[in-house]
């Protein structure tokens, strides 16, 4: 049976039928994946699952039962659905029916990110379909924080359907007459100065904006917590290091979109839009900042800038400008002693929290770029810790 663990999260996905003649196998090998991840979430991908009998059922509720957790079953279809309806288990399990099918042909990309990308569907509507693999587990959360961002005042989409493309999930979005910000900028290179300007008060006003930390959990708390993940690339010494550095950042209940960057806003009516909240939370604005940084100061080494669809359209010497303009608007400065301070605290702030990325997308990051940030960060921190200067 395949599975798919995603940030401790692991879905099954069963295939045919599972009854008397399977049921055995079918939990060995659930509980073997169980018995190794005592921590992690659990549900069932039942999109292939064509029936299932009390012998099937019972095994789900001894896998509810050993986890001590909720149990979803996704995706299953009509006759599936009924089965778990008469029998009482919608109940007992949280029991989802087939997501409806949607195709992307034809469809105008929009925007593509590290775990998704954006096509049009129509006029109205916009869809965002998430990389193969990526869990309902993580889809959800994302959901549920977009709806918590805009209850507090942020300008963001709201999804009202969860769909599949092809093997993916995908994400329904009402986007009447939006753009994508990237796009605006790269159209319009005559006033991209004007356009950042603007894209900086936005982040300002979005600070502005305290939120609850229980729905927003801490960016800095999380991160600490997860340093220990780095073991594979960052000596024990490192890690404390790096707690260090993430120590010396304040404690606040601002809200952050936490990968804020030009990807991931829409222009709608000439208003900002935020997108893929997927990671927001709550804390110290730089950690938004680190998000730009990372994209348009850190140097494009290593094949980076080939790679990702936020710079290849702009020059280095562009891309300097992105930075230096947003970095002036944002702090509301021109004093060239106290920018030069914030940009060092932030890239290094930045190059420590982009570190994750070699963890939670295996690949993405090559071993020469990998100690890049990794010398980056420790450096800061050897050369001397200070409070951040705004």
């Amino acid at each position: 049976m395949r599975t798919v663990n995603e940030n401790n999260f692991i879905t099954f996905f069963p295939e045919g039928r599972i009854d008397t003649n399977n049921a055995t196998q079918v939990e060995t090998e659930m509980f073997e994946v169980v018995n190794s991840n005592h921590e992690a979430g659990f549900a069932v991908d039942a999109e292939k699952l064509e029936y299932i009998s009390s012998a099937g059922l019972r095994v789900l509720m001894k896998l509810r039962k050993q986890t001590g957790k909720e149990l979803t079953i996704l995706n299953t279809s009509p006759e599936v659905y009924d089965i778990f309806q008469v029998t009482g288990f919608t109940e007992l399990l949280n029991v989802k029916k087939r997501l409806r099918r949607i195709s992307i042909e034809g469809c105008e990309k929009i925007g593509t990110g590290a775990t998704a990308s954006v096509y049009r569907l129509d006029g109205e509507t916009i869809v965002k379909v998430f990389k193969p693999n990526t869990s309902m587990q993580i889809i959800q959360q994302e959901n549920e924080r977009s709806k918590n961002a805009f209850l507090n005042g942020i300008p963001t989409a709201i999804s009202y359907d969860l769909v599949k493309v092809d093997d993916c999930y995908g994400t329904v979005y009402e986007m009447l007459d939006a753009q994508d910000f990237l796009t605006v900028m790269e159209n319009d290179k005559a006033h991209l100065e004007d356009h950042i300007r603007k894209f900086a008060a936005a982040i300002r006003k979005m600070h502005e904006i305290e939120v609850d930390p229980a729905k927003f959990p801490p960016t800095k708390q999380n991160s600490l917590g997860a340093l220990p993940m780095l073991a594979g690339i960052c000596t024990q010494e490192e890690i404390e290091k790096l707690g260090r550095l993430y120590n010396t950042i304040p404690d606040r209940t601002t809200f952050l979109h936490a990968d804020c960057h030009p990807g991931n806003v829409m222009v709608q009516n000439g208003e900002f839009v935020f997108i893929d909240l997927m990671t927001c939370g709550s804390g110290h604005p730089v950690f938004d900042l680190g998000s730009m940084c990372s994209v348009y100061h850190m140097p494009p080494k290593f094949g980076s800038r080939e790679a990702s669809p936020l710079t290849r359209n702009f020059s280095e010497e562009e891309s300097a400008l992105i930075w230096d303009t947003y970095l002036r608007a944002y702090l509301d400065s021109d004093d060239t002693g106290f920018l030069k301070k914030a940009e060092t605290q932030i890239t290094a702030i930045s190059a420590a929290r982009t570190l994750f990325a070699a963890v939670f997308i295996p690949g993405l990051l090559s071993p020469d770029r990998i100690e890049y940030l990794k010398n980056t960060a420790l450096s800061y921190v050897d050369n001397g810790l200070e409070p951040l200067c705004f």
